[in-house]
């Protein structure tokens, strides 16, 4: 009897083991599946997380791409106006989608098409923006050229109209002079009777020419190197025309040019006869521009 009671605990005992380890074994394998679920859902929470992550860096690369080339021109800034209405509505769209509950699956894959076509309208619009300002660049290199062949033609006409314009003079004749008694001169080619030097010529005809008054001088140069004159008697220097430096000349006169041919005499005279031997250049200058050259030699 006492080894049948024996008998019955141990498998009490038995019994209650086998139950505790299917309940341990369901508890295990309830755990092992609820941790699977979590990890599914973690993952499906991170991938739309991660989706939602790249259309965010996505739209604001589009954002910075377009706003970069603002401002250019009417033409592209019409175009940026027009990519950036489009980027606002897909946009509008996506924040929609993410609102929505339900198969995240399904949420997931609709983010991911939303942020392939927002990559394919950012490469459009990139294409046309680089095709427009090639079009531009193009038509300034044009316009750039076309305005310096404009430049050059007017700054050929300029100075061929300067180079019209200049006086000519021609019939330089310079002669020396030797003076008798009072105003009686005759003409001489000994430095040592020789008393001045008288210089005519004619200032051409020119219908291009500016008419009005006009500065006339003559520098006469003696042997030495050395421009005759003497400021009491009216020498003095001016500048040439494209020039700062200074020019002497010996003697000069105003006329009244009417687009005419004009004589004109001009003279050099010294009381006492100090002309050393030797060749006298002649300069004439028009408007500070040198006009004409000749010489004479006083033996």
């Amino acid at each position: 009897m006492e080894s049948e009671n024996k008998s019955s605990g141990n498998g009490a005992k038995i019994a209650l083991g086998i139950a505790l380890l299917g309940s341990l074994g369901g508890n295990v394998y309830q755990y092992q599946h609820t941790k699977t679920e979590i990890q599914y859902v973690q993952s499906k929470t991170d991938s739309l997380q991660l989706a939602t992550n790249d259309i965010e860096t996505e739209l604001k690369a589009t954002y910075e791409d377009l706003d970069r080339y603002k401002g250019q021109n009417t033409q592209l800034d019409s175009l940026l106006a027009e990519a950036n209405t489009r980027v606002d509505e897909q946009k509008t769209r996506i924040n929609q989608l993410i609102k929505q509950s339900g198969n995240s699956a399904e949420l997931n894959k609709k983010l991911q098409a939303e942020l392939a076509s927002l990559r394919s309208m950012r490469d459009e619009y990139l294409d046309k923006i680089d095709s427009l300002m090639l079009v531009n660049q193009q038509l300034t290199s044009a316009k750039q050229e076309l305005t310096g062949q404009v430049e050059k033609l007017t700054s050929d006409l300029e100075s061929t109209v300067d180079k019209a314009s200049i006086l000519k003079v021609e019939y330089l004749k310079p002669m020396a002079y030797k003076r008798r008694g009072t105003s009686k001169y005759s003409e001489t080619s000994l430095a040592k009777r020789t008393n001045k030097i008288e210089v005519t010529f004619s200032v051409l005809d020119n219908n291009v020419a500016k008419p009005g008054e006009k500065n006339v001088y003559m520098a006469i140069t003696e042997p030495t190197g050395k421009v005759l004159g003497n400021r009491s008697e009216g020498s003095n220097s001016f500048k040439m025309k494209g020039s700062n430096e200074e020019t002497l000349y010996t003697v000069g006169t105003k006329i009244d040019y009417k687009n005419a041919k004009e004589d004109i005499k001009l003279l050099w005279e010294e009381q006492e006869r100090n002309f050393a031997p030797g060749e006298y250049k002649i300069s004439v200058y028009v408007d500070n521009i040198l006009v004409g050259l000749s010489s004479i030699t006083l033996k």
